[in-house]
């Protein structure tokens, strides 16, 4: 699986978030101060003759679709449970958003560590906050405001907040992010280990097809649909076919059941260097560079851990 993530020490200039694309966050405690946080926010924006695109909660997206109802052509809305489930389908959906709209003064608000999410959501959502300084060069001249529930949300994620955002804004008051520096640590660390009952082989070449049977068959065992059942091979089939291609020549699939989800882990001796990996809509004439990207458009999360010891990919299909 070769091609991710530079390893440049987080301290070197090189690494630093582009000053042209602002990234705050707003720590709210309820629904009053979510609305006192961002309905001026929207109204400045407005009033300097930008387009805005909030992507929250259901809820607070009919909210703020009454309350900015007359601004109907500047305003526009989305529901992040929807797009953002995978958080690495998230950055195309802004990057669609900016080159929709070039030369426009735009804002944003997003939201994509909803109450509810699981440990490993919380974890790829982290990584995503700190991508997004990497997806935006010096010529997105536009700003994303990242609400976070401090009444839903631990201390510890709240903590991490100031990680990946260049102001942290609570009780009303703008602190500098502790951490806003882009360093090498997108794919950094290890998964879990994958449980003793999982089923597992080696494949190279030649066993890509068993690859693909294997993965049918424990998905059909989970009850997926069958439309869930292909998506679910053929994310595994471009996975298993880029370790052949840049991890070696070979891998190893590991697939199991828990109780609301199918996954699917694919390891081989390959690195990723590109921190967007997955994150980059292909051009239509593009001639490879596409598994990754198909893969998160498939799948209902992707975790990708990446070093010189080599790379895992891990898929998860809901089942529930």
């Amino acid at each position: 699986m070769g091609s991710d993530l530079p390893s440049t020490p987080s301290g070197d200039p090189n690494t630093r978030m582009h000053a042209d694309f602002r990234h705050d966050a707003l720590i709210y405690a309820d629904a009053e101060e979510f609305l006192a946080g961002v309905v001026p926010y929207l109204r400045d924006g407005l009033e300097a003759g930008e387009v805005a695109l909030v992507a929250v909660e259901l809820a607070r997206m009919q909210v703020l679709q009454s309350e900015f109802r007359d601004e109907a052509g500047a305003v526009f809305f989305a529901d992040i449970e929807d797009l953002g489930r995978n958080p690495a389908r998230i950055i195309p959906f802004w990057r669609q958003f900016v080159d929709e709209h070039p030369g426009r003064p735009l804002r944003g608000i997003g939201e994509p560590l909803w109450p509810g999410r699981d440990v490993r959501e919380i974890d790829e959502c982290q990584r995503h906050e700190a991508l997004l300084n990497v997806a935006f060069g010096p010529n997105s001249t536009w700003s994303l405001l990242c609400p976070y529930d401090a009444g839903a949300l631990s201390d510890e994620i709240l903590a991490r907040v100031a990680d990946s955002h260049q102001h942290v804004i609570r009780n009303g008051i703008a602190e500098p992010g502790l951490g806003f520096l882009a360093g090498d640590h997108y794919f950094a660390g290890v998964l879990s280990s994958a449980p003793g009952e999982a089923e597992s082989c080696e494949f190279d070449l030649g066993g890509l097809a068993g690859v693909r049977r294997r993965v049918e068959a424990i998905a059909r065992r989970a009850g997926l649909a069958s439309l869930h059942v292909s998506d679910l091979a053929v994310a595994a089939n471009e996975v298993a076919t880029n370790s052949v291609a840049h991890g070696g020549g070979r891998g190893t699939l590991r697939a199991w059941l828990e109780p609301d989800r199918v996954v699917v882990e694919v390891e081989d001796r390959g690195r990723i260097l590109e921190p967007l990996v997955g994150r980059i809509r292909p051009l239509v004439a593009q001639q490879g560079g596409r598994g990754l990207w198909l893969v998160n458009q498939l799948c209902d999360l992707v975790q990708i851990r990446s070093s010189a010891a080599g790379t895992t990919v891990r898929l998860h299909m809901a089942t529930v």
